[in-house]
């Protein structure tokens, strides 16, 4: 694999070289993301304590999980392989813009068929959020240079924290005071702002839309096409070293987080003793812990690999989780979350480097892909389980089995993400 063997040849001492925005592109993307983020959070966390408070129902809760990550085992491969063949600029544009009419849906329902019209709203979005976040990967990879992801990867992640913050912390006051309808138009607004930034990005085109230089703009579609190049992606999934390993360890990790997805604000109510207002606080803890644990990951990553602070995250974080899960106060979790869940932070500014520096741009849509569709297919198992389990076991239980799988999926990672090294042959 020759592309793998320049993964190590990027020091370390390179990261954060470059100015803080990278550049005038990276500025305009990351800025575009960190709203439409925030419009995710104050979306998604007021859909879980919507239908909660409207069925007061753990499986029914686990349909708005289940709602999300059914789009991306259905559309995942099919989606990367257009990726690859489309404009990725273009197809973030048209995304959001749909996305912007998609996200009012449940306003306009009934309310005998509300509860319908989330689900249908959130598998509409998630199904053109598959096409989006390919190509976010692939304009990233277009605008920010080899030597400069490790520095993305952070500064994205920092972004992220902070709108975890903000996005959970607004979503109860505007949920409790205003209704839903404030967070549906936020969701709304905030794709429109992120649409306009993609907008004002300006990169050669050859390096937005890599097929169409290879093979030509007139290349026809045809299932035979498709389905081909599916299967270029695939074997070159598999043949890659570096990105099976990714992959499976996400698997592993996410047959545990989906469960705690699924469940969390159910755990909160019955475990916590907490009313459904106070887990957009929480979320906000865990927030502020990931933004403080993205800091300190930019720090680490000068003097670790990229591996090292992937794996080590993850085992901590599995850890932190097994603990949470065992609490029983919610003032207590509160505190501990900000501590326990600071490792999330390093798990972005690792994997992002691995896996684009894995990944040639012609295969960026496909990769993708592969990844989405292996963690989507491990989340819809685990919030499937999650959502039958729930009824019969304590959470505390299901908890305790999920961080278990993430302690085992960062376990993974450290040994089979290690450099190979050579052993140098002696002259007879």
């Amino acid at each position: 694999m020759q592309h793998e063997e320049g993964i190590s040849t990027v020091r370390q001492d390179d990261v954060l070289k470059a100015p803080f925005w990278i550049n005038r592109n990276f500025a305009l993307l990351a800025t575009g993301q960190v709203i439409s983020n925030i419009g995710d959070f104050v979306y998604s966390m007021t859909l879980m304590v919507w239908v909660f408070s409207l069925t007061k129902s753990a499986g029914a809760v686990s349909g708005v999980l289940l709602a999300q990550y059914v789009p991306m085992f259905m559309l995942g491969p099919l989606a990367g392989v257009f990726v690859d063949r489309w404009n990725r600029r273009t197809v973030m544009l048209v995304a959001d813009a749909v996305r912007t009419l998609i996200a009012l849906l449940p306003l306009l329902a009934p309310n005998e068929l509300r509860l319908p019209a989330i689900y249908v709203s959130v598998f509409l979005i998630t199904s053109f959020g598959r096409f989006f976040m390919p190509a976010k990967s692939g304009v990233l990879q277009a605008i920010v240079s080899g030597k400069e992801l490790m520095q993305a990867s952070s500064i994205s992640q920092t972004l992220s924290a902070g709108a975890l913050i903000i996005g959970p912390a607004l979503s109860a006051p505007l949920y409790f005071s205003v209704g839903p309808l404030a967070a549906l138009v936020v969701n709304a607004a905030s794709y429109l702002v992120s649409a306009l930034c993609i907008f004002f990005i300006r990169a050669p085109r050859a390096a937005l839309h890599p097929y169409a230089e290879r093979e030509g703009e007139a290349s026809g579609i045809s299932v035979r096409s498709v389905l081909g190049e599916l299967g270029a992606g695939l074997k070159f999934v598999v043949s890659s070293r570096v990105l099976l390993a990714l992959i499976v360890m996400i698997l592993v990790a996410m047959l545990g987080a989906g469960a705690l997805n699924a469940l969390d604000v159910v755990f909160v109510s019955k475990n916590l003793h907490a009313a459904p207002a106070l887990y957009g606080l929480l979320n906000s803890v865990v927030g502020v812990g990931m933004l403080v644990g993205t800091l300190l990951a930019a720090l680490l990553a000068r003097r670790i690999s990229a591996t090292q602070l992937l794996t080590g995250s993850m085992f901590l974080l599995g850890v932190g989780i097994f603990i949470y899960a065992l609490q029983t106060w919610y003032v207590i979790a509160l505190v501990l979350a900000f501590f326990m869940f600071m490792p999330q932070g390093g798990l972005q500014v690792g994997f992002g480097p691995l896996f684009m520096r894995s990944t040639p741009p012609e295969m960026m849509g496909r990769a993708q892909a592969m990844l989405d569709v292996s963690s989507s297919g491990a989340s819809l198992i685990s919030i499937g389980a999650a959502g039958y389990l729930g009824q019969y076991l304590p959470i505390s239980w299901i908890f305790s089995g999920s961080a278990l799988l993430i302690v085992l999926a960062g376990l993974y990672g450290w040994f089979a993400l290690r450099e190979r090294r050579t052993v140098p042959q002696v002259a007879s």
